[in-house]
């Protein structure tokens, strides 16, 4: 899988996303941001936090359907 291709996706369309840790964690909240440094920014319930991409095991994006 081409995680920052996927995380690239995302951010530009405002997607949101489950994001699996190589330790386990998964975090999940609405991709806002990917720097050219290789952090990703997620908006979650908590609050906003940043995710270095090297940490990221995989990615899966929520795509709402609208009628």
């Amino acid at each position: 899988m081409n995680v920052k291709g996927e995380l690239r996706l995302a951010v530009a369309s405002n997607q949101k996303v489950a994001v699996r840790l190589h330790n386990g964690e998964i975090i999940t909240g609405v991709a806002e941001e990917l720097t050219t440094s290789n952090r990703l920014k997620i908006r979650t319930e908590a609050g906003t936090i940043w995710i270095p991409i090297v940490d990221v095991e995989h990615v899966s994006r929520v795509i709402s359907m609208l009628r």
